[in-house]
């Protein structure tokens, strides 16, 4: 995969783990829920659709709280058979191999830093924000791997390196969150709900010409009905919502 998305945590639509929608109802990242569908327009602003890119989060599980962002304390518990969800994160970008990896949020952020630069993956320290500035990381901005300012994690790159047989070469783009909370096609043009979600569009789109080489379309292809968007979970309960919200963001010309 060229794009790899990482997010928080599963959503449960305002649910609180009793709810059939958010990707912990329907079993699919970002499903049903207004940030998926949010981020459905992102990633087709770059002329892309869900079945040519992957999605996960620094945790993969609803939190205990039943929705929202995860804590440290659960992002460092064992998951499988992995240390910690830091660990699985490191594994699934060596996995996916990709050029551009996109940060959702500090959570996204800062767990896939400490996935990156990480000496002993059984023992994570994600780093502050501060750390993170330190580092060269900026919302908006495609910062290059591996950067200068960035501690090299040499297990990383041994992994990286037995996985495609060359040293990792690809960039981080932190992203605002597309949630509710952060971008919303309800709301008026002149609002912050709005000018969030142009500002992350042109961001995407900025990286991918630079890092994927893509042609950014005029306007956004409609979903295709093959493989994510063939199951059961995605036609039945999820399309439903994405379509209506994907039509309001169209209206506006997103």
């Amino acid at each position: 995969m060229d794009t790899l998305f990482v997010g928080a945590a599963p959503g449960n639509a305002g649910g609180k783990g009793k709810g059939d929608q958010g990707a912990h109802g329907t079993r699919i990242p970002f499903g049903g829920d207004l940030a998926g569908a949010n981020l459905d327009a992102l990633i087709g602003s770059i002329g892309i659709n869900r079945n040519q890119t992957f999605l996960v989060a620094a945790l993969n599980q609803l939190p205990d709280a039943g929705g929202g962002e995860p804590t440290m304390t659960e992002i460092l518990k064992p998951v499988g058979g992995y240390a910690n969800s830091i660990a699985l994160l490191r594994d699934t970008v060596v996995a996916t191999g990709p050029r551009l990896i996109v940060a959702l949020g500090l959570v996204g952020l800062r767990a896939t830093a400490a996935a990156l630069v990480t000496p002993d993956i059984a023992k994570p320290v994600q780093p502050t924000i501060r750390q993170l500035e330190k580092f060269g990381f900026r919302r908006g901005h495609a910062l290059p791997w591996p950067a200068a300012a960035l501690p090299f994690a040499t297990a990383f790159a041994a992994a990286w390196h037995d996985a495609w047989s060359d040293s990792p070469r690809f960039a981080v783009l932190p992203l605002m969150h597309p949630s509710g909370q952060n971008m919303s096609p309800y709301a008026r043009e002149e609002t912050a709900f709005h000018t969030r979600m142009l500002d992350a569009r042109e961001a995407l789109q900025r990286a991918a010409a630079e890092w994927l080489g893509c042609h950014v379309p005029d306007v956004r292809a409609p979903a295709p009905s093959t493989g994510i968007y063939a199951l059961p979970e995605w036609r039945e309960r999820i399309a439903p919502r994405h379509d209506d919200l994907d039509a309001r963001w169209r209206a506006r010309g997103i």
